[in-house]
């Protein structure tokens, strides 16, 4: 089991944090097998079983590219691609519900995404195989991406492929928890500890509405985080940077859940 790592960063209300206790309450939670559970930092929790059947899927890594392959020209379809990301982004903003999907070794394709409200605790409604939930009330809504950050919460499961699946089982395979982390310091001036992974940079979410209205980001950065520890992580706490979004799931290794939250972090193109 992991301890929690003092009595004085656990009870929060006590603490010099006061100020910004609604947001860090959020990140409390203990993403355990597709539902998400506030404790006070404790991470013994017991595991539940998702509430939506699945059925299994294989995901599948993109082939690396061949020397000629790079110096083949690009086709007029990727030409457009930078320009097609700054179209969707200067123009509309999307509504409230879409599609969700994401490019590159981590694909998600399908999916949709809605709103949920801040109410502890947090469990994103399903169906978990294929949904993901923006928070309203922490950061911004994807309407008002420029403005702060878009948090987005998915499911990930070691016992079946649910929707952040892909996302997380890519970063967790890409680190190394057997090496010393990368050790930042908190917003309680104390070290919080990070496995960081290029694995997914360059990926693009999207998501876009019925009309066709987008909002894109690519991925700029992947880490673990210990879940008792990504309160304090200043880059996930960080709510008004803007054109920022971040979507948050449990760590999967295989069949394992592991005591991490994946961060991925991506800014608008």
């Amino acid at each position: 089991m992991l301890q929690p790592r003092t009595t004085h960063r656990r009870r929060l209300g006590k603490n010099s944090r006061r100020g910004p206790i609604a947001l860090l309450l959020i990140f409390m939670l203990v993403f355990t097998c597709g539902v998400f559970f506030l404790k006070q930092r404790k991470p013994d929790m017991q595991v539940a079983a998702p509430s939506s059947s699945v059925s299994s899927s294989n995901q599948k890594d993109s082939a690396s590219a061949t020397t000629t392959d790079q110096l083949k020209k690009p086709s007029d379809k990727e030409k457009k691609k930078p320009k097609d990301r700054s179209a969707a982004n200067a123009g509309t903003a999307p509504q409230s519900a879409g599609g969700f999907s994401m490019t590159g070794p981590a694909t998600i394709n399908g999916a949709t995404y809605d709103v949920m409200p801040y109410q502890l605790p947090l469990n994103p409604a399903g169906p978990q195989a294929t949904m993901v939930r923006w928070v309203d009330g922490l950061g911004v809504s994807p309407q008002k991406a420029r403005e702060g950050t878009v948090y987005v919460l998915g499911h990930a499961w070691g016992s079946a492929p649910l929707v952040f699946n892909p996302i997380s089982e890519k970063v967790t395979a890409a680190v190394n928890l057997n090496k010393p982390p990368q050790q930042i310091n908190g917003t309680d001036n104390k070290p919080v500890k990070r496995y960081a992974t290029d694995a997914l940079n360059g990926s693009e979410i999207t998501m876009r509405d019925s009309s066709g209205h987008a909002r894109v980001w690519n991925v700029t950065r992947s880490w673990l985080v210990d879940k008792n520890e990504a309160i304090v992580d200043p880059d996930v706490m960080a709510q008004h940077r803007p054109g920022r979004i971040i979507l948050i799931a449990c760590a999967v290794s295989g069949s394992q859940d592991l005591g991490y939250n994946v961060i991925v972090e991506g800014k608008l193109a």
